[in-house]
């Protein structure tokens, strides 16, 4: 029981979140993450005559 007790001590903290800010990030995280899945796509369609670059 002392476990439980312990986890009645939490503190919470509240933050104000621009959610503006956060869509902007997540789409230029998601355009880039495009990126490198086409660059990829497009090695593994020249890779695939032959031999791997590494």
């Amino acid at each position: 029981m002392k476990y439980k007790q312990e986890r009645l001590d939490k503190a919470y903290i509240w933050v104000n979140i621009d959610f503006d800010k956060v869509k902007h990030r997540i789409n230029a995280v998601t355009c880039q993450i495009e990126r490198v899945i086409q660059k990829h796509q497009v090695s593994n369609q020249t890779g695939n005559l032959g031999k791997r670059n590494n």
